[in-house]
């Protein structure tokens, strides 16, 4: 058993941000990581982005660390290593390799998992996921190859990002998606539609309320055949179909979890000295009012930074940050911000602007304060809406004039 001051599980930019916030307050204190990947903290922003994917940009520009900067800053970095177990009480951590780990203060950053495609085949050469390192390299070396038959399944932000980088190959891509259109539901039908009709103006097969029902082929993939029984033969998928959260060990513990880890506004789990961030944590937010997911690289590394003031101590510092993200793709910037979930105690209204052949933005009221808003090719809009959440601006007697026009959404802004 080896004891630690204070104990990171997860090496991505949550876990290793904590580690080096922490070790900037406490320069003594021991530190260690333990990170399922065998490789130092790397950009997940860049896996999905055309000149890495395409081999543009050099392949070592992913890394964010070296393995001498642990060494600088004396901090251990278990690799390829996970943690199995955790008792509370005792403050210990098992990990996969049989070893124990004693810490004073334990961060849990483990991060999302790819969600596993349960179908008939699904086990076949010419499969690929998007979550790690290898897999992107994977990937890379398929688009970087000569043109091929694509089955994309799924319709969020990395389908819509790498159907575009195949596209610019020659693959022939067709998405298969049991939405009803692309980004259902974070973004509305009528923003969505002359996206999706650009798509299939280049060329691009969209399927929509439909799933794979087998994938066809000896040991590599020849084709898939949908739940209505048609067969589309390819040479490659592609099943983007969202993400997992590895919580189920730490109930045993009695670790306080929903769909992540319920945290409060700082960042403080319902055990003694446990924090948490990044993808699996479901912190209070201030801004918001509400416990939420956050889900996305700026919040990560925000709540890495957070966590580890905080367990450095002596002071508490709040996670307030309106968390917001982009996904660009075929002349499209189409942007996040808040909490973009059309729940039935929001109020959406739609906002509407000049060019509204191709732009497009809504926001989310809730209680006369607006929580989210999305927005297509208007960052400017999406800027105003993330100053109004986290400002808190009641904007319930202005609704009607942000419906018709009358009112400039940005006006609001204090």
């Amino acid at each position: 058993m080896q004891q630690y001051t204070y104990v990171i599980i997860g090496g991505g930019i949550a876990g290793t941000t904590a580690a080096e916030t922490i070790r900037k307050n406490d320069p003594t204190g021991s530190i260690a990581i333990v990170s399922e990947e065998p490789y130092v903290c790397y950009s997940r922003v860049l896996l999905s982005k055309p000149a890495w994917v395409l081999g543009e940009q050099p392949f070592d520009n992913v890394w964010l660390k070296k393995d001498d900067w642990y060494t600088e800053n004396d901090i251990h970095l278990f690799k390829g290593l996970s943690a199995v177990t955790l008792d509370a009480g005792r403050k210990n951590v098992a990990l996969s390799d049989g070893d124990e780990l004693q810490y004073d203060k334990l961060l849990l950053a483990t991060g999302a998992h790819n969600r596993k495609w349960n179908v008939p085949g699904a086990d076949k050469r010419g499969i690929h996921y998007l979550r790690t390192v290898d897999d992107a390299r994977a990937i890379g070396e398929v688009a970087q190859g000569g043109p091929k038959r694509v089955v994309m399944v799924g319709s969020a932000c990395v389908s819509f990002e790498i159907i575009e980088i195949l596209h610019s190959r020659g693959f022939t891509v067709t998405e298969v998606m049991r939405e009803k259109y692309f980004f259902e539901p974070q973004l509305s039908q009528e923003g969505v539609a002359p996206i999706e009709r650009t798509l299939e103006e280049k060329g691009i097969t969209i399927i929509r309320e439909m799933e794979v029902a087998e994938v066809l082929g000896g040991d590599h993939v020849v084709g898939v055949r949908l739940a209505d029984g048609t067969e589309l033969p390819c040479d490659i998928i592609l099943p983007f179909i969202g993400v997992e959260l590895p919580v189920d060990w730490l109930k045993a513990a009695g670790i306080a979890t929903h769909k992540g880890i319920y945290a409060n506004q700082y960042l403080e789990t319902n055990a003694p000295d446990v924090w948490t961030a990044g993808d699996t944590a479901e912190c209070w937010d201030l801004a918001l009012g509400e416990a939420v997911i956050m889900g996305n690289w700026m919040s990560a590394r925000l709540q890495g930074e957070i966590a580890g003031k905080n367990m450095a101590g002596p002071e508490r510092t709040p996670f307030e940050q309106v968390s917001f993200h982009t996904s660009h793709g075929f002349g499209y910037l189409i942007g996040w911000t808040g909490d973009v979930r059309p729940l039935p105690d929001r109020t959406i209204v739609h906002i509407p602007i000049e060019n509204d052949e191709q732009d497009h933005c809504r926001i989310l009221v809730r209680h006369g304060r607006i929580i989210g808003g999305t927005t297509v090719n208007r960052p400017d809009l999406m800027s105003a809406i993330t100053k109004l959440i986290k400002a808190r601006v009641d904007v319930s007697g202005a609704l009607e004039g942000l419906r018709n026009g009358n009112i400039d959404i940005k006006s609001l802004v204090l």
